[in-house]
């Protein structure tokens, strides 16, 4: 965990990936984000939570009434929010889904069918920012924040996460899928769901101005990154094929 941002209201940190937010139901393994916080700052409240796999942006208030106005600007959807996602397929052009949620089995998403009463309305804006042909760097801008948002309509325009085992299919990624003529071609090169929380801006709590907090690009996703660029280069993966190793079955 690395502190991103601290004042006597707002404490912003960077969550690795592989670490459960706030604690979880059943025997998890390793010790919650949310309590590795209180250690620092005893009086620590998260004002939101990134799924186990996701890295970046977690943002906690230091007293009730920071943590009651923080609250408060994500409800009233004044929080912008920037992920970075890497995804199957070659998104060729800035694209937004407005596909409402629902809730489906054992805590996943589903896209809600027509006249469901329990459909809630989302939104997100998707950009390319790097594009490979098997696989697309792209931003993802929710202005909701349903459950498993991105993750969902990602999946529904077709461009999934490159892993994700709950919505299209489990990793991991090895180096060669991403550059066939790469280096190690049999080790790891992504293990979890390449999806970052990248920055975060909202009105500050003390109603002065606004806060604007960067998370860096893990290591992770910037390897992966750097294979696929280097591909790119040398012609060495077909843009028409997404990684065997993460195809769905």
């Amino acid at each position: 965990m690395k502190v991103l941002y601290r004042d006597e209201l707002v404490l912003a940190v960077d969550k690795p990936a592989g670490v459960l937010a706030v604690p979880g139901r059943g025997a998890e393994q390793g010790e919650p984000l949310s309590a590795q916080v209180r250690a620092l700052a005893p009086g620590a409240l998260p004002v939101h939570r990134l799924d186990r796999e996701t890295s970046g942006v977690v943002l906690f208030g230091l007293t009730r009434e920071a943590h009651r106005a923080l609250n408060a600007a994500f409800e009233s959807r004044r929080a912008e929010k920037t992920y970075l996602a890497l995804v199957r397929g070659d998104l060729a052009s800035a694209a937004r889904c407005e596909l409402a949620l629902a809730s489906g089995r054992r805590g996943a998403m589903r896209v809600a069918e027509s006249g469901d009463a329990r459909a809630q309305p989302a939104r997100t804006d998707f950009a390319p920012i790097d594009r490979f042909g098997a696989a697309t760097w792209c931003s993802c801008r929710p202005f909701t924040g349903r459950t498993h948002q991105i993750r969902v309509h990602l999946a529904a325009l077709g461009h999934p996460l490159l892993i994700d085992p709950r919505y299209a299919g489990p990793g991991p990624v090895l180096r060669r899928d991403l550059h066939a003529g790469c280096a190690d071609p049999d080790a790891v090169a992504l293990a979890r769901t390449p999806l970052h929380a990248a920055a975060l801006r909202l009105p500050h709590p003390s109603g002065r101005g606004f806060l604007q907090v960067e998370a860096p690009l893990p290591e992770d996703l910037a390897a992966a990154l750097e294979l696929l660029r280097a591909a790119r280069r040398e012609g060495a993966v077909s843009p028409s094929r997404a990684p065997a190793s993460s195809r769905p079955p």
